[in-house]
């Protein structure tokens, strides 16, 4: 199986054709006990989540109890994600918060329940050494590639806006993450914002990093990739919710503290390189529910000012900018749920 991390186009008129297995419904027979077991469908991207780490090791029992049964759902894009969700086959799953925004515009039911991972250098800008691009604002009159309408997209014009630099200053191409590669060794291209596991390809072949996604923390922006959850689906089953989420930080934990199981597990069930995975376990960066509860982040329950919800309107800014989405969402408020979170600090 080929790791699939690039997943960050989320035009919802792209969406693809889910992948795996979409079971909707808990009944499954006519015997009382299986009438009351329960069902979650759990989304994974095909990488290394703690989504697959709880498949590879068997462990769905143990995170959800003995009474459950768990769905894997693959998807390929935040776009699936945001499209299973609204089709009730899709329960629980990790994406960037620009699709969420998506889906929350266009009336998808479904809440930002907890962060799951702080981006900070598994999206970067990388530039051609060649190009003599020391400063953000020598890339005025350069070929910028990237997928547009994407996380890196957003990230490089608030970058670009951090120099001084608007649109019409650089030449922005859109591309396609797995084209990049081969127009940069052509040198088509100047420089790339691109991701994992592209953006080493390109450092390999004569690239520098000149900006990080992490480095917008600095402006007050955080960007991240968070749990959303089917508000039907959290209304009648918080009780797996919270397990799901006390459960993944824990795991999350464990990626850290010990990598080594992780790089086992991960390898041999995903069929990819021990570097793969040490490349998503280095660049995976948890945010304990204690910090998330913090205005830096998804703020207490009804704070109204979180960083995560300031970086969301700015994200719905950008969306509608870029014909994503036709209308601003009134509250950017209505898409974040921080009481599991807050059963868990």
């Amino acid at each position: 199986m080929k790791l699939n991390l690039s997943r960050r186009d989320f035009s919802l008129t792209a969406a693809q054709m889910i992948t795996g297995s979409m079971l909707g419904g808990g009944l499954f027979g006519a015997g009382s006990a299986l009438a009351q077991q329960k069902t979650v469908n759990l989304g994974t991207f095909g990488s290394v989540d703690a989504q697959n780490y709880i498949r590879a090791k068997g462990s769905m029992a143990k995170t959800f109890g003995p009474g459950t049964k768990v769905e894997f759902v693959t998807v390929r894009a935040g776009s699936e994600v945001i499209s299973a969700i609204a089709g009730n086959s899709l329960d629980m799953c990790n994406l960037g918060s620009s699709p969420m925004v998506v889906g929350y515009a266009n009336g998808v039911q479904a809440s930002l329940v907890y962060v799951y991972k702080n981006i900070i250098d598994s999206e970067v800008l990388v530039v051609q050494n060649s190009a003599n691009i020391k400063r953000l604002a020598d890339l005025k009159g350069k070929r910028v590639g990237l997928p547009f309408n994407t996380s890196v997209h957003f990230a490089a014009l608030a970058a670009f806006k951090t120099a001084g630099l608007g649109l019409n200053d650089v030449q922005l191409i859109n591309m396609r993450a797995d084209t990049i590669a081969s127009a940069w060794s052509r040198r088509e291209i100047d420089a790339s914002y691109i991701w994992v596991p592209v953006a080493p390809r390109l450092i390999e072949d004569a690239g520098t990093v000149l900006f990080k996604t992490g480095d917008l923390n600095a402006t007050g922006l955080v960007m991240f990739d968070a749990f959303l959850v089917r508000d039907e689906f959290k209304k009648r089953n918080p009780d797996l919710v919270l397990a799901f989420l006390k459960d993944f930080e824990q795991i999350a934990a464990s990626f850290k503290q010990n990598p080594r199981d992780v790089v086992e597990t991960m390898t041999k069930f995903l069929g990819v390189d021990e570097a793969a995975v040490m490349r998503s376990i280095n660049t995976f960066y948890p945010v304990p529910a204690r910090e998330q509860l913090t205005a830096k982040w998804l703020g207490k329950p009804g704070e109204r000012d979180s960083a995560v919800v300031r970086t969301l309107q700015v994200q719905a800014q950008f969306l509608k900018d870029t014909g994503q989405i036709n209308a601003l969402p009134k509250d950017m408020n209505g898409l974040v749920d921080t009481s599991f979170v807050a059963q868990m600090a």
